[in-house]
């Protein structure tokens, strides 16, 4: 789903969180802005969805809120009752304008609910009674009631994470690298009593859902600086818990650091708005090729071992793979590199040539000349020939020289295109000619 990102105050001037001020009034509903809604509004952040609770019967407000503005509503949990509204954009088909959550509490009051959470600086609630005054409220005048149990406004002006209690990692380990996710994310430090509480619980992460604990390790390896808080989860423990398999080395800890300190080789410049799309495309779990390339330096030899632990897709697990056995390949062509293993190389990793190329030049020391000669030879000749296509087909063969379906046609063809690529055959009938002579001396 794809959610455009907004300000405070742009949200709460929208007209449809303003009908829901009206709405929840009308039915003499109390609503609370709450959580990670509250804690992104007060660090001035952009937000992407917006998360209210509700003493009661808060599937049912959900459905008819939705309902009366046409919005879909999708029921998320039962227990405890949770369903999120998605606002679309009128005329955009398939994306939402926002999302908004509606939980019941998880406890017989407010602040029960607030003291059951993941993080202090999670466990903030702000009475929602009208859109116009909160949005002046919040974004002028910073004059607001935060109801506040846990001291999360402290910890949020100190950039200190902190678990609420004991008891709510012991309710979820999960939470256990959580807060390791959000250091990494606001970078903000973790206090000693919550690092004491990882260490002491930390074998209890284990029976967390495999899936669970991917999504929370993918996170941190998203953010641009990842690897100071990758190897904080070394030290206490919580990678090895995660994936067992994870093979980090210490030369491999310096390539991932290196990575994140330049993914991008400057001699590689000219070509950087085309390898940042690159980076950023999504394989799955809400990842981008650049957090499984850092992913990939922990791989060792063998990246499905950690592909099976994490519930990792098949996809991703090939592109890691790639990564690894390309950027072997690459050292060992690299010293007497002809313009032909450029091209084959191209050819064989035509998918994720960009990725090998620059996990290779974290591995490994090499030439940046070396890197651009490789990135001009797929963008300005391997490139236009993709564009072109295959200058001939099967049908073209069996419909020309009255050829039967079989090996032979399958032969020519990749005849044709490996002429095509070093630059023998530019047109169709050269390939036409050069298939003639083929067969003739076959004959």
């Amino acid at each position: 789903m794809n959610r455009a990102s907004h300000t405070f105050r742009e949200l709460f001037d929208h007209k449809v969180v303003q009908i829901l001020g009206n709405f929840a009034k009308k039915r003499d509903v109390e609503l609370y802005l709450v959580g990670g809604s509250v804690r992104d509004m007060l660090l001035e952040r952009p937000t992407t969805d917006v998360d209210f609770v509700l003493a009661s019967d808060a599937i049912a407000f959900a459905k008819a809120f939705a309902a009366s503005i046409g919005a879909t509503c999708i029921v998320l949990e039962e227990n405890p009752a949770t369903a999120r509204v998605i606002v679309k954009r009128s005329g955009v088909s398939g994306t939402s304008w926002l999302s908004m959550d509606f939980a019941q509490f998880r406890a017989a009051s407010l602040i029960e609910d607030l003291r059951l959470r993941d993080l202090t600086i999670n466990a903030m609630a702000i009475a929602f009674e009208n859109a116009e005054t909160f949005a002046k409220q919040a974004c002028e005048e910073n004059d607001f009631h935060v109801i506040d149990p846990c001291n999360g406004m402290n910890d949020l002006e100190a950039g200190l994470l902190r678990f609420p209690s004991e008891k709510v990692v012991q309710a979820d380990p999960l939470r256990l690298l959580r807060i390791y996710r959000f250091a990494a994310q606001l970078d903000f430090e973790i206090s000693e009593r919550a690092s004491a509480l990882v260490i002491k619980h930390r074998s209890s992460l284990s029976n967390v859902a495999a899936e669970r604990c991917r999504d929370e390790l993918v996170k941190i390896f998203k953010v641009k600086k990842a690897y100071p808080h990758l190897r904080q989860l070394e030290r206490v423990g919580l990678l090895e818990q995660v994936v067992p398999s994870v093979r980090g080395t210490d030369s491999a800890w310096c390539s991932l650091e290196d990575f994140e300190k330049s993914p991008m080789p400057t001699r590689l410049d000219a070509y950087r708005n085309q390898i940042n799309d690159y980076l950023r495309e999504e394989l799955g779990v809400e990842a981008d090729r650049r957090a499984f390339i850092k992913l990939a330096f922990l791989c060792g030899d063998d990246p499905s071992s950690i592909g099976k632990h994490l519930r990792l897709s098949r996809k991703t697990v090939q592109f890691m793979a790639s990564l690894i056995s390309g950027s072997t390949e690459f050292k060992r062509i690299m010293p007497e590199l002809t313009h032909k293993q450029i091209v084959d190389f191209l050819r064989k990793y035509v998918s994720d040539w960009c990725g090998v190329l620059l996990y290779a030049a974290a591995l490994y020391t090499i030439d940046s000349a070396i890197l651009k000669q490789v990135a001009d030879t797929y963008y300005k000749y391997i490139l236009p020939i993709f564009k072109q296509g295959k200058l001939i087909t099967g049908n073209d063969l069996i419909q020309t020289f009255c050829l039967k379906e079989g090996k032979q046609i399958g032969n020519l063809l990749k005849e044709i295109e490996d002429r095509q690529f070093a630059g023998e055959i530019r047109t169709r009938e050269e390939a036409f000619a050069a298939v003639a002579a083929l067969i003739r001396q076959q004959s």
